[in-house]
């Protein structure tokens, strides 16, 4: 397997926000984890894999349940452990409660916490590594939602990383397992090893030859559940679907990874065909497609976040087939993040109503569109 590329200036054209917003050097949301700057052979046509795991204190009632004394003493008991964790040095502390809508709407957008932690009315906390590719979410539908994402199919490293951090937290954690049943967890779908591998693939190619459905429908529901962009009951958005594993119980890590690995394979194998075909068949049918979506993007002037989502995919499929070799897929995959509601607001530092973020969008997409 080809070692994972980092993105370097050169790679990346996106270049700035123009005179409007300043740009600060502490400003987070510029500092992108690693499934925003690198790649790996599989980035063309997945976005990135996450591992999560499932996790729960013994002694303490599940967060459901728990009273709101219990759940801050969880908390409590957390921040006393995870500064003893190296994979954690210099994490981040993050109180939920304590945030804004806006601040809590762009850590779902970043993929770094649930719509489910940051709806709660109950104490909860969200601790992010220094990379932010690592993190954990206190009081969700469990006390621990450990989680790592990686770019492409890095599902491998991803499990590495996290499997280290589940280690040093048991440590010092006496968490819920029964010899018989494995990790209990708050769902009885995650009893058993509590993990969720899931990948998010980008498959434009198989949507403009009308085959996604037939292909998607082929996958085994029982072991396979597919979701939208923002995860479970959301649709797809720009031809972005979330692949990952339903059953953990009777089942070993290594068995729900390589299922995982085996159906992103199978996938990206039908993509790249389908890309193929498309180009030999309907050479002209693809480049008016991207042209198009390229020619708004540049020109317009407002653009909802969907309609942003969608053009930005099937710019990112002309990047990779070689019909637009002025902008990289990095660039591109750093757009879909960044011009999504709560990243716009925070980029523009004020709260915006629709009209004005679609307006605002459109500006900040023909700034960075460096074609």
């Amino acid at each position: 397997m080809n070692k994972p590329h980092r993105a370097t200036q050169e790679d990346v054209t996106l270049v700035g926000v123009g005179a409007s917003v300043r740009r600060e050097p502490d400003d987070l949301t510029w500092q992108f984890a690693s499934w925003l700057t690198t790649e790996d052979e599989f980035s063309d046509s997945v976005l990135s894999s996450r591992v999560r795991l499932a996790r729960n204190i013994r002694g303490y009632r599940f967060p459901h349940r728990a009273s709101h004394e219990e759940l801050s003493a969880v908390i409590k008991r957390v921040k006393n452990v995870c500064p003893k964790c190296p994979s954690l040095e210099n994490a981040r502390y993050i109180e939920i409660q304590k945030l804004s809508d806006l601040e809590c709407k762009y850590l779902v957008e970043r993929r770094q916490a649930s719509p489910q932690l940051i709806e709660s009315d109950s104490p909860s906390l969200l601790i992010l590594s220094e990379s932010e590719d690592l993190s954990i979410m206190v009081n969700e539908e469990d006390h621990l939602r450990i989680q790592c994402v990686e770019a492409g199919l890095g599902i491998d490293s991803a499990w590495e990383k996290i499997t280290r951090l589940d280690d040093e937290l048991e440590e010092s954690l006496d968490v819920c397992y029964s010899r018989e049943f494995g990790y209990l967890t708050s769902c009885p779908t995650n009893i058993g090893t509590g993990l969720r591998v899931s990948v998010f693939v980008h498959l434009p190619g198989l949507s403009l030859r009308g085959k996604i459905d037939s292909v998607l429908e082929r996958l085994p529901d029982s072991e396979i559940a597919i979701r939208g962009f923002c995860g479970e009951g959301s649709e797809s958005i720009g031809n972005i679907y979330q692949i990952s594993n339903q059953p953990t119980l009777g089942r070993t890590e290594s068995n729900v990874i390589s299922r995982i690995i085996q159906t992103a394979k199978q996938l990206i194998e039908l993509e790249r065909d389908a890309r193929v075909t498309l180009l030999e068949k309907s050479r002209v049918t693809v480049e008016d497609a991207v042209f198009r979506a390229l020619g708004l993007l540049k020109h317009a002037r407002v653009i909802s976040s969907f309609e942003a989502m969608d053009l930005l995919s099937t710019l990112r499929l002309g990047s990779e087939l070689g019909l637009v070799k002025e902008i990289s897929r990095l660039a591109v995959s750093q757009l879909i993040v960044l011009v999504q509601p709560g990243h716009l607001q925070r980029i523009y530092r004020k709260k915006l109503g629709a009209e004005d973020r679609d307006m605002l969008r459109a500006e900040f997409i023909r700034q960075n569109l460096v074609v």
